[in-house]
Order: structure tokens, then sequence, then C-alpha cells
């Protein structure tokens, strides 16, 4: 069991914890758990803030426990289609606190369910209904490794990829000159342990793109150089052609703001209202100017109900927009987020998202970090992969997600899409899986309607 522990930790059991990044010390939790001689084990979303491969791997460790055990497990989660990676005796589903379904996967994947509670089905399931197929539990669609599909049921599917395949691979037009550019970045925090190497990129106007790379890849202390946390060792950072290198942190942020992943450790002030404006106020704004702004930004964020409310009156949504906001409001041209949807169920997730696409739509550059790989095939048309504290791949969702290479290097996670490409014997997965982002894309717009005006919850 030890042992087991030792290697799920990746063997920092000699490391601070402080040392560590976010998905190291969720590792590092889990691994505390299961050196303790318990029968039972409750795991609260244990995938959280790890990468894809490392998810995959701490599904099979559970397995394993449960298998060698007979420990009884259950695992609370939000990442359904990443926990049934292991197969699993029953799924019960919540909603507003009462159990609304308790079944195997096979029959809960052949329901509306899912769907129906505002849960993210696992992908292959909803690109089988957009085929058109009867999804019944006689096909075992639990899981993707068990999935029995008849010649039927392919030719369907096989035809729904047909029917739009000769416009998936349409680029949005960005030729515009990169907003940003970065040119042979190198970093580090102790001499001789370089954290980020050789790191050139462009970033154009009005992109919205995903940087996605396993626990301690760089992706984050990138992040941090951009807007001057830390100071590269070398290379240049150009925001259209001006050197951002020798700016101070407030300078930057007149240009780059960054939006921490838990909102707790960005607010500092007890009302909306206040931290909203705080960043004016430090600028020494008019007050009546600070008024008209707060009122604009609060209107686009939908907050301007709530700009009397306290702090405290909020949920963790509304206090992400609440972050938002207040970058939003120092007018910046580009915007990073780290992890914007962690811990986040889909219908709010849907909605942190939708807000940022529409963000998006009206001119903000903007940057993900992201370990969700649905979100940067739902959401973004780039995706620049990190492993190692370099840039190993700059490409389309559809693309990297079908790179086994870039997968296995930056520890990520082959799609489910890519899998029923296989099944169904459609040999150019990549096009396939961008068939279903677009085709899921289109199916959004149609209910643009309803997300028009974002409310978090």
């Amino acid at each position: 069991m030890k042992q087991e522990a030792r290697d799920f930790s990746h063997g920092r059991f000699t490391h601070s914890p402080f040392e560590l990044s976010g998905g190291q010390k969720q590792r590092t939790t889990i691994a505390g758990v299961l050196v303790d001689n318990v029968d039972i084990l409750l795991f609260d979303e244990p995938l959280a803030n790890l990468d894809p491969a490392t998810a995959k791997k701490a599904m099979e460790i559970i397995d394993d426990l449960h298998k060698n055990t007979g420990k009884t497990v259950i695992i609370v989660e939000h990442r359904l289609e990443d926990v049934l990676h292991i197969e699993m005796d029953r799924v019960i589903v919540l909603n507003n606190g009462r159990i609304i379904a308790d079944m195997h996967p096979h029959e809960l994947m052949a329901s509306d369910i899912l769907k129906g509670a505002g849960l993210r089905e696992p992908l292959y399931v909803s690109a089988l209904k957009y085929a058109g197929v009867n999804v019944s539990p006689s096909l075992k669609p639990g899981y993707i490794h068990t999935l029995e599909l008849g010649e039927a049921e392919k030719q369907k599917v096989v035809n729904w990829f047909k029917a739009g395949s000769d416009r998936d691979l349409d680029d949005k037009d960005f030729d515009s000159e990169p907003i940003l550019k970065v040119e042979n970045l190198n970093f580090a925090y102790e001499k001789n342990k370089p954290v980020l190497r050789n790191i050139n990129l462009e970033i154009k106007e009005g992109e919205m793109i995903s940087i996605v790379g396993k626990n301690g890849a760089g992706k984050s202390t990138f992040a941090k150089v951009l807007c001057g946390f830390v100071k590269e060792d070398s290379g240049t950072i150009t925001y259209r052609g001006k050197k951002l290198n020798d700016m101070t942190i407030k300078e930057r942020a007149e240009i780059i703001g960054f939006v921490m992943q838990n909102p707790n450790q960005m607010i500092t002030k007890p009302m909306i209202y206040d931290e909203i404006a705080l960043g004016l106020r430090l600028r020494k704004v008019p007050e009546d100017e600070i008024k008209s702004k707060v009122s604009e930004v609060a209107e686009i964020c939908g907050l301007k109900p709530f700009l009397e409310w306290p702090i405290s009156a909020l949920s963790y949504g509304q206090k992400k927009r609440v972050t938002i906001a207040s970058i939003l409001v120092l007018d910046p041209e580009i915007i990073i987020l780290d992890e914007p949807t962690a811990g986040q169920d889909f219908k709010h997730y849907s909605e942190i998202m939708e807000f940022l696409a529409q963000l998006n739509s009206m001119g903000k550059t903007i940057i993900l970090i992201t370990h969700d790989m649905h979100l940067i095939m739902e959401y973004t048309d780039r995706a620049v992969v990190f492993a190692d504290g370099e840039i190993v791949a700059n490409a389309k969702p559809s693309e990297i997600l079908t790179d086994v290479q870039v997968i296995e290097k930056a520890n990520l996670k082959e799609t489910s899409l890519y899998k029923l490409a296989q099944i169904v014997g459609v040999q150019d997965s990549t096009r396939f899986v961008q068939h279903f982002i677009n085709y899921d894309r289109m199916v959004r717009k149609s209910h643009a309607g309803e997300i028009n005006n974002v409310h978090l919850r």
C-alpha cells in the first residue's frame, strides 16, 4: 500500500508541500489516504487539479484498491467521463439535494437523466445521440471500452460524420499582427533548475486559446512571467511591438489581466462595488469616473443588481465573476484565467464559459490555463501544450487530442471521440473530432437565446 502511495505521489515524499504545484499537492493528498487502514474510502473530487493522464492513473489506483482489498469505495465527482475510465457498480445522481437516479452506468447513459440534471454526458454518448443512434442499455454504453455497436449504428455515425466533414477544418480568420509575442523566454526559480525553456509563442488579437499540459509543466509560471509577477531570466515579451520586459506589474496590468483559480485568493474587500473599484482607486481615478466604469462592467458581468451586496452573500461562481469584473474594469486587452472552471459542475461550467465567450466576442483576447480537455474542444480554437517547461505542440484541439506522441509527452488523454472513430471505422480521427466540435458548437449556438443573459449561482 505504501509503495502504491509512493508511486502515485511521484516519489515526492522528501519534498516540502510548498514546493509542489496544485496538482502535485492533490496527488500527495490522495497518497496520504492510501496508507490508512479503513473499511470505507470516500474520495471527494479526487480528480480536481489533476492533469488528464494523472487523473486516469488516480482512477486505476482507486480501482486496484477496491479489487485488492475489498474496501467500499465512494467517489464524489463532476468529471463523470474520467471516473468511468474504470467500471462502477452504480452511479448515484444528486440534484437539488435529492437522489434522482441510482443505476448501472449502462442504464444511465441510455437515459436523458444527466442532461436533464444539467450534467455533462461522456462525449462519445453525445456523438452517438447527435448521429441519431438509439442509445440503449443493450449497446453497453456505460464505458467506451464496453460499447457494442451493430453495423446499422456504426453506419449512422459514419453518415453523420460524412454529412459535415467537408466544412470541418475551416479556420477562424486571425490575419492580424500578434498582440503578444514571446521569444526565447527562459525562467528558473532556482539556478540550474529551469521551469521555462526557450518559449516562443505568438497570440493574435481576439483569439481564445488554451494552455494545457501536465502538473508542474510550467503553465502557471508562464502566466506569472507574462504578468510580471516573476522576472524572466532571458528572452523578450512584446505587446503590439512594444517590449514589456522592463514594465512594472502595475503597467503590465493595464494590458494583461490575470484571474486566479480561487476567487477567495483575489478578493480583499467586503463589498462587491468596492472590490470591482479597487484597481481604479489605486490608480487615483476620479470617483465619478469609477462609478461609471464599475456600473458598465457590472452590467457586462451580470452583477449590476448586486453591486451593494456583501461578498459574503455570493456563491463561488458569483465570486468568480466578481474577480473577472475587477480585472475587466481596468480594460486590459488580454485576460489570462487559471483553471476558470475548476470545481464547477457542468451547469456552472457552461455559464462561466459562455460568459467568457461573450467577452471574447467583444474583442478581448483570452488565454485559458486548464486541464479540462472538454473545455479546449468546446471553446478554444488553438491549444498550446507545455511539457517539462517547453512548448511541445501548438495546434487545433482536434489535432492535439489525436496525436499519440503529444498526448504521452504532456500527460494528456485520448478523447473518447478518438476511440469512437476507431470503433466505427473512420480513418481520419482528427477530422472526426473536429466534426464533433463544430456540430456541438452549432447545437449550443441554437440555444443561444437561453444563455444570452447568464447568471452564476
